[in-house]
C-alpha cells in the first residue's frame, strides 16, 4: 500500500506540471482493515510507534487528503487470480472482471 500511496503522490506531482491537477483525493482501495483504522484515527498513534514508516506516510497522505482509503472486501480482491490457487469458479470470476478481450482470428 505505501509503494502504490507513494506513486500516487508521484503521479500528482506530474500532472500538477503538466496544468492538470486534480483537487479530489485519490482512492486508494484497501482490504487492511486495520490500516484504514489506523490511519483514520489519530488516537492510534501513539500505540504504533513501532509500526514500520510506510504506513506513517499513508496516515500523512490521508491526512493531507491526497489519498482516501476505502475498503474493498477480501471477496473483489482481483489480484487473488494472481496469488492463490482458486477453484474454477472463482477463477472464471475474476478473470472475467480483468476484462480480458479474445484477439479476433486472423483471416
Amino acid at each position: 500500500m505505501s509503494l502504490a500511496c507513494f506513486k500516487i503522490i508521484w503521479l500528482q506531482g506530474l500532472l500538477a506540471e503538466l496544468d492538470f491537477s486534480e483537487t479530489d483525493p485519490t482512492p486508494l482501495h484497501a482490504d487492511n482493515t486495520s490500516v484504514i483504522q489506523i490511519t483514520a484515527n489519530p488516537v492510534y498513534h501513539e500505540c504504533t510507534k513501532h509500526i514500520e514508516v510506510d504506513y506513517h506516510s499513508i496516515r500523512e497522505a490521508f491526512e493531507a487528503r491526497v489519498i482516501t482509503l476505502p475498503h474493498i472486501s477480501t471477496n473483489l480482491q482481483i489480484v487473488d487470480i494472481f496469488t492463490k490457487a482458486l477453484p474454477r469458479h472463482r477463477h472464471c470470476l475474476l478473470s472475467s472482471k480483468l476484462m480480458f478481450v479474445d484477439q479476433p482470428a486472423s483471416i
